[in-house]
């Protein structure tokens, strides 16, 4: 009985230890995206592009990444799984880079909701971010347009 127990708690998909730091970073990404439940294309290409530049991705290793992590945003409950490998596995500059691509898929259609916003926060919250580097990241985006 206990290891079965144990067994529906390890073997969901999208569990933290089935998910890569690639996966978890491009399902974040997708989740901003999502946040105004609606992903548009440019948000998409956003994507697609930043992973490229983040991971170092061939095309076709970016789309199949990009198809994956929705697979797996859309199984998941919650966005913890994503954050606690990204935590787990990335330094401080690169937490910062990903939350400015957070703002990037955000800033996209050149509008923020408060959605998106919202789920940037918590995700910088999540990954023990200081109030401070999630503004610093939201003002070097904001910064370029």
């Amino acid at each position: 009985m206990i290891s079965r127990l144990k067994s529906l708690f390890t073997d969901q998909p999208g569990s933290a230890e089935a998910l890569n730091v690639e996966l978890a970073s491009t399902a974040l990404l997708l989740e901003v995206a999502r946040a105004d439940s609606h992903i548009s294309h440019e948000e998409k290409e956003a994507v697609w592009h930043l992973i490229k530049g983040l991971h170092q991705l061939s095309d076709r290793e970016a789309r199949e990444l990009i198809e994956e992590a929705l697979v797996q945003t859309e199984q998941a409950n919650s966005i913890h799984n994503f954050t606690n490998v990204v935590k787990k596995n990335l330094k401080l500059k690169q937490k910062l880079q990903l939350v400015e691509g957070l703002w990037r898929v955000a800033y996209e259609d050149n509008t923020l909701e408060p959605h998106e916003e919202a789920m940037i926060r918590k995700v910088s919250e999540l990954l023990y971010l200081r109030h401070s580097e999630f503004i610093q990241t939201k003002l070097a985006v904001t910064g370029e347009r």
